[in-house]
């Protein structure tokens, strides 16, 4: 009957009390917030949170551009974009649906997500009011084309473009 006893008092029964409980949600909260503290480092350290180069300055001169576009919609023009022939085609209207002829227009070719296949149009007018950039070899899918008019013409453009 001696050693029963001492196995009996050897196997005391657990008790869950207070500091447990606060040193299991001590544990838990410590684990969460160390994983948050790695990944907010790692996400702080691999991008820098700059979208745009100098957006200060490019905020300073918004006005400048909000100016541009009213002068823009004052001529009444309007353009349609299209690719023909590995070529980029811009044809221009005036308000009376004249063509706009005489312009000197330039613009960029842009692969959302693949910047290695952006390049730089110069247009050269084809017949009055169309204009053509070589555009090279365009692979399907979207396209970003931004066209812009040289001299002192207040005129911009920016569509899509998908190639199938």
């Amino acid at each position: 009957m001696g050693t029963e006893t001492k196995t009996a008092a050897s196997r005391r029964e657990f008790r869950l009390t207070g500091w447990h409980v606060l040193a299991m949600l001590l544990a838990f909260f410590g684990v969460v917030f160390s994983v948050n503290a790695f990944f907010i480092t790692s996400a702080v350290q691999t991008f820098t949170g700059v979208e745009a180069s100098r957006a200060y300055v490019r905020g300073l001169e918004y006005n400048r551009v909000l100016e541009a576009r009213r002068a823009q919609a004052a001529l009444g023009w309007s353009a349609v974009v299209n690719a023909a022939d590995g070529r980029i085609l811009v044809s221009i209207t005036g308000a009376e649906r004249a063509p706009v002829r005489g312009l000197t227009l330039t613009g960029d070719l842009r692969r959302p997500g693949e910047p290695q296949l952006d390049r730089t149009l110069a247009f050269s007018e084809i017949r009055e009011g169309v204009y053509a950039a070589p555009g090279g070899d365009m692979a399907a899918g979207r396209w970003r084309v931004l066209v812009r008019a040289a001299d002192d013409v207040p005129f911009e453009l920016e569509r899509e473009l998908w190639l199938p």
